[in-house]
């Protein structure tokens, strides 16, 4: 723990960071600052030190600093002109600096592990608040005008992200059709905010990340293979055909087609939610649901479902929706009544980053390191149980054992997967691990399966 004393234009600053803490060093950096201001240690006008000073100081990063100064900024405790300092805002309200306005922040355990490897599908990967381009990205939508607020999201961004579908998966999207979100669980809660009559088939087995979002809905099991039974009495269908659960294998086109006549036939909403496609793909990327519906001219509605938040952090919530049929005007109409998903400003900055190709590059990243995890997965030698057929592995066990395995890999560190939380319940859902493991770089991968082989030979032996 480190306590420091800073001076800019004169001004005492006592600011503290705790690297023991759960808590972020930026939000705890932000956290000072709010008290300093609510004490009135700094007052409206004031200068704070620059971000290089303020993080000399406190021992910190510099990208630290700067992540609490645009928290600040967009909360309006702090207001930056070119060439000049960052300054508390001298119109700060009275009631912002009173002590009774500070926002509580509740203490995390002393317990809370804190250091961990996620290897959970749409979890992990690198830090994006610590790469120069999203931080440069969110600092210069600090000096930009976004303009009049659109509830469907503002244009740049709508452009942006329509560019991006273009470059990264071959898609033509009209900036128009897009609707932003606060992730994919706010755009599917906007599809079912208009209406869905009758219950809602999810893949079993399938991904279960939007499960939670639908618990107040009637669910039923859909198998996607050829020659299933199609549940009756649906009105929509959420699927992942770009990422398949388990393995993250993709849905063939002549599924997708059935799907869609499917869809058409008995009149159901296709929800398509492309969770985690583009960091996964190395091969030719497959038409979505939306690209087939819209060049057959299908009858189907097919509601698409993006997110950043995989990609960049859940911290980062930001999606976006993509409509076909006359689903789409209900969708903008329901959209335009709740207002934006998330700040007009950070949709400017999400735009600067994937126009500066900041998001494709950080795609790159990720298919290099899968590259790099396929080999160490085969340098480590033979896993018991393992299944290793598309881009996650798949470890099968007994009930009991995949329970015993989850607790002992969270005990060491390492967070995985259930396969049992992809299937929508009974007897026939399976059991065991599912690795995404292209989440880490190579040596920590390689030290994660080290220990998943070595629990895995003790239950074999």
């Amino acid at each position: 723990m480190g306590a420091h004393t800073d001076q800019a234009e004169g001004i005492a600053l006592p600011l503290s960071v705790d690297r023991r803490e759960a808590t972020p060093l930026p939000d705890q950096i932000g956290q000072g600052l709010r008290t300093l201001i609510a004490d009135g240690a700094l007052r409206p006008g004031d200068a704070v030190p620059s971000t290089r000073r303020l993080a000399g100081h406190l021992g910190v990063s510099r990208g630290s600093v700067e992540t609490a100064y645009a928290q600040l900024g967009v909360e309006g405790f702090l207001v930056g002109a070119e060439r000049s300092a960052t300054r508390v805002n001298p119109d700060l309200p009275a009631a912002a600096r009173s002590p009774h306005s500070r926002p509580r922040i509740s203490t995390s355990p002393r317990r809370r592990l804190r250091s961990y490897v996620d290897l959970r599908p749409g979890f992990g990967g690198d830090d994006p608040l610590r790469e120069p381009a999203f931080r440069r990205a969110w600092r210069d939508s600090l000096d930009l005008d976004p303009g009049p607020i659109d509830p469907v999201g503002q244009p740049g961004a709508r452009w942006a992200i329509a560019e991006y579908l273009r470059l990264a998966r071959g898609m033509t999207v009209d900036p128009d059709e897009i609707i932003l979100t606060s992730g994919s669980r706010d755009g599917l809660r906007l599809l079912l905010g208009i209406g869905v009559n009758g219950a809602i088939a999810v893949e079993n087995p399938g991904f279960p990340g939007l499960r939670q979002a639908m618990a107040d809905h009637d669910l039923v099991p859909l198998d996607v293979a050829e020659g299933a039974p199609a549940p009756t009495g649906v009105g929509a269908a959420v699927v992942t055909p770009n990422h398949q659960f388990p393995h993250g294998t993709p849905m063939p086109v002549d599924q997708r087609v059935r799907l869609l006549d499917w869809a058409a036939e008995h009149d159901i909403i296709l929800v398509e939610d492309d969770y985690d496609s583009e960091a996964r793909f190395t091969r030719t990327v497959l038409p979505t649901l939306y690209d087939l519906a819209s060049s057959a001219g299908s009858d189907a509605q097919v509601v698409h479902i993006g997110t950043f938040s995989t990609l960049l952090t859940s911290s980062v919530s930001t999606g976006y929706l993509i409509s076909h049929g006359e689903i789409a005007d209900r969708l903008v109409e329901m959209r335009t009544a709740l207002g934006p998903a998330y700040s007009p400003i950070l949709q400017m900055a999400i735009g600067s980053y994937l126009g500066s190709g900041g998001l494709r590059r950080r795609i790159s990243r990720g298919r290099r390191r899968l590259r790099v995890a396929e080999k160490i997965v085969a340098e480590v030698g033979e896993i018991p149980g393992l299944v290793h057929e598309g881009r996650t592995l798949v470890i099968e066990t007994s009930r009991d054992e995949a329970a015993r395995l989850l607790r002992r890999l969270a005990d060491r560190g390492i967070l995985v997967a259930s396969l049992a939380r992809g299937w929508t319940g009974g007897d026939e859902a399976r059991h065991g691990l599912v690795i995404a493991h292209s989440n880490v770089e190579a040596e920590v991968l390689r030290n994660a399966l080290t220990v998943v082989q070595s629990l895995l030979s003790r239950i074999e032996s």
